[in-house]
């Protein structure tokens, strides 16, 4: 399954018409050291939305803050300006698309090379310098997918040896733990093919989806780190899910959001540990976010017209859900379909414009409901902090 194709199943699309007033969030401080850890923000309850239409701004874009952009390599460059900060070339296989690359905190990013046959995982801050590898594995195994930890100070990271069905021999799969702060590697769990969402280092929890060839999720299993030998508990999808497992900011929560081209869209979510609290949301998106330092998901929908092709939809409604307090915002007007992902500090949502392939983008400052257009010229893979 390549990247693109499955992108391209929940690709578009946001204009955005509508004055928004939120709580502002506290900035962090940028930093050209290696991760250490950081406190999350805490959960901000949804404000209110001013009528009208939101004022056209220049100055919503800031040099404080900007993108890694995708082509055949990543480039790293400002919501300002499209000069290009720093690069690094990504390899990919099976389910590494769905990596998170950035880290929470928008300063560093993670990647492989290579990803097959001994892969080498690295660490690079997001203003360039020397990388730094954290993590190898042995000559039968690839890379797969990983995540961040919420305190931006470790990842979790899938491998695998590329034996699923038919493949005649027998599946390897790997999970494992790397702290950047001691160095220290260790695997965690081995069996299914997972794509991993959470890694709560406080709580010594981490979440996963397992996932298969088809990739369709098959279930999600929490990883107890309090005591060894580590105890997995796995829940089943049943049915299997076209979706994605997202975990908000400070790993506390973690979202399923599923939708298929011309079906029915769905939307769940839980505390990272506890899926049996799993609580459903109305839901007629096609993705979901959460807000960096809010317990608030945030989507659109109300797509028209009626049967349209993905990418050239228009929705009516950009919506957040706060799962902390149960507040729903409801925004009315005219937007896209797709929300593609929040500056690092929540302050901005970053959406794609209808019909452009998800190369142009809308900025949107939430605090005032003002926006501004930028080109990408590439696909967004992350949001980051530059100072």
């Amino acid at each position: 399954m390549s990247r693109r194709g499955v992108y391209a199943a929940v690709a578009v699309i946001l204009v955005l018409g509508v004055a928004i007033t939120v709580t502002s969030l506290r900035d962090r401080d940028a930093a050209s050291t290696l991760p250490s850890p950081s406190a999350s923000p805490s959960a901000t309850a949804t404000a209110s939305v001013a009528a009208g239409s939101p004022t056209p701004s220049q100055v919503v874009l800031s040099d404080r803050f900007g993108f890694v952009v995708r082509n055949r390599d990543a480039k790293v460059r400002s919501e300002t300006s499209d000069a290009v900060l720093t690069t690094f070339a990504p390899q990919e296989r099976s389910f590494t698309f769905l990596s998170r690359v950035v880290s929470p905190d928008g300063r560093f990013v993670a990647y492989w090379d290579p990803a097959d046959s001994g892969p080498v995982l690295h660490v690079r801050s997001i203003t360039g310098g020397a990388d730094r590898p954290v993590l190898t594995g042995r000559a039968e195994i690839k890379g797969n997918a990983f995540t961040w930890s919420s305190d931006s100070a470790g990842l979790v990271v899938a491998m695998d040896n590329d034996c699923f069905e038919g493949c005649g021999g027998t599946l390897v799969a790997e999970l494992w733990t790397v702290d950047l702060l001691s160095g220290a590697t260790e695997k965690v769990a081995t069996g299914s093919v997972w794509v991993p969402v959470a890694w709560d280092r406080t709580a010594k929890v981490v979440a996963a989806g397992v996932t298969g060839p088809g990739g369709y999720l098959t279930g999600y299993d929490v990883v107890d780190l309090r005591q060894q030998p580590y105890a997995v508990r796995s829940t089943a999808f049943r049915p299997t899910v076209p979706g994605r497992l997202k975990a908000s900011s400070d790993a506390h929560y973690v979202l399923l959001s599923a939708a298929v081209e011309g079906g029915a869209s769905s939307l769940a979510w839980w505390p990272i540990a506890e899926s049996q609290k799993r609580s459903t949301i109305e839901f007629d998106g096609m993705s979901a976010e959460w807000r960096p330092g809010t317990s608030e998901i945030w989507w659109v929908g109300g797509r028209q017209p009626a049967g349209c092709v993905e990418g050239l939809c228009v929705s009516t409604q950009f919506t957040s859900f706060d799962v902390a307090t149960g507040a729903r915002v409801v925004r009315q007007g005219r937007f896209g379909s797709l929300l593609e992902r929040f500056r690092v500090d929540g302050s901005a949502a970053i959406i794609a414009a209808s019909g452009s392939v998800r190369t142009e983008l809308m900025v949107v400052e939430l605090a005032t409901g003002r926006t501004t257009a930028v080109s990408i010229n590439g696909f967004l893979e992350g949001t980051v902090q530059l100072h």
